[in-house]
């Protein structure tokens, strides 16, 4: 087991699962967004998505309200509501050309947000578009609110498999989904369930051959390649298998896929010949939106559409069977919340390691920090744990779990 920083052994068994009221709970809710996200990692895109001077990509994590702007100077993030009658400017991605121009009544912004027009005004409005620093790291930029992105993953094991150089963004999809945003978290950092629930994925990656890595705001899953793709699992899988080969001469690839988690929601995925940003943007307890960016050589998307079109589909076949295991996993716990119980199995290792360390990063955020479960029985079927803390400072909750 490959282990850079934090041995296995570090890891508090059974004392981290988190109560099922968690997974729904909109004072905790609002506390995570406040406290982990607001001034936790806020990535807002790659470089690769505004490579020319005057490109443009409004976010749409956040309805297109802010934008990436490349200027002569460098990358911009700036506001894309216009300061005259708040309309929303720039649309998904493009080139600006010259100006920034907003479509209602023409007031003109350069590409660092500076007005340097609003016809028919006798006097400079002096109303620029609102600036937001940066920085950056491998590429992926990140809004410079005080959290230090590169000392975070500077131990980061995997960094040069995750080098974008060559690499172009080919397609940004929005996938919602109907649960908690830890769940998504839960099920992206455990292969348990790849052998029994993906045909697919479970017949291109070995699990057999799982090494983690563990940071103090970070895990690392590299998985292996599954009999050299002799046999695919799915009809969809057997395309991507099917191109990969052909583009490779045959020859199976070094590794099936590399997964880095920067807690709380960014995943950054090497694939063979591909790299993925995946980020989750919660919305309620029960609603995240998944944004998913597919990066590849440029010329694979240039010129071997057949690859990347068969690699996006098994990716979103995939994608929708981890929908059905987080929405059968929040069904569960809702129902238990209902009745007033509280369950929480025991974690297998090594294949589970990442969703404890999740679950041990969370509860020890300065922000969310709870007490650790009386241990002095296990829980049986139908005794609740306690539900989660309600206060101004104190938000995660304690609930007990099966001894592993």
């Amino acid at each position: 087991m490959s282990d850079l920083s934090l041995p296995v052994s570090a890891l508090q068994r059974s004392q981290t699962q988190l109560p099922v009221s968690a997974y729904f709970d909109p004072d905790l809710f609002q506390r995570e967004q406040a406290s982990i996200f607001q001034r936790g990692p806020r990535y807002v895109g790659h470089a690769l998505a505004v490579p020319e001077v005057g490109d443009h990509y409004a976010l749409p994590q956040e309805g297109e309200g802010r934008a990436l702007v490349r200027s002569a100077q460098g990358i911009e993030l700036i506001s894309n509501v216009c300061r005259h009658r708040q309309a929303l400017m720039l649309k998904g991605r493009g080139n600006t050309q010259a100006n920034i121009v907003c479509p209602l009544h023409r007031w003109t912004y350069s590409h660092q947000g500076e007005l340097i027009g609003a016809p028919h005004f006798a006097e400079d409005p002096c109303l620029n578009l609102n600036r937001y620093p940066l920085q950056q790291w491998n590429g992926l930029l990140f809004e410079a609110n005080g959290h230090d992105v590169a000392a975070e993953l500077a131990q980061l094991g995997p960094r040069a498999q995750l080098d974008f150089t060559g690499y172009v963004l080919d397609k940004v999809q929005v996938h919602e989904c109907n649960y908690n945003w830890k769940t998504f978290i839960e099920v992206y950092l455990e292969d348990y369930h790849v052998g029994p629930f993906h045909p697919g994925l479970g017949a291109f990656v070995s699990c057999d051959d799982l090494a983690w890595e563990f940071g103090k705001h970070h895990s690392v899953q590299t998985v292996g390649v599954h009999k050299g793709l002799e046999r695919p699992g799915s009809p969809v899988y057997q395309r991507w298998h099917d191109e990969l080969l052909k583009y490779r001469d045959g020859r199976p690839p070094e590794a099936g896929a590399i997964w880095l988690t920067y807690y709380p929601h960014i995943m950054v995925e090497w694939y063979p010949h591909v790299l993925v940003v995946s980020t989750l943007h919660p919305v309620s307890p029960q609603k995240t939106v998944n944004l998913v960016e597919f990066y590849y050589p440029e010329e694979i998307a240039a010129f071997e559409r057949d690859f990347v079109e068969a690699h996006q589909a098994a990716y979103m076949e995939t994608c929708v069977e981890d929908d059905e295991i987080a929405e059968r996993m929040d069904a569960g716990r809702r129902a238990l919340m209902m009745r007033g119980d509280n369950e929480a199995g025991p974690y297998q290792s090594p294949m589970e390691d990442g969703m404890q360390h999740f679950h041990e990063w969370y509860r020890a955020h300065p922000l969310l920090a709870s007490p650790a479960p009386s241990r002095g029985h296990c829980q049986q079927p139908g005794e609740a744990g306690s539900a989660a803390v309600t206060g101004s400072d104190t938000t995660a909750a304690t609930g007990t779990s099966e001894e592993n």
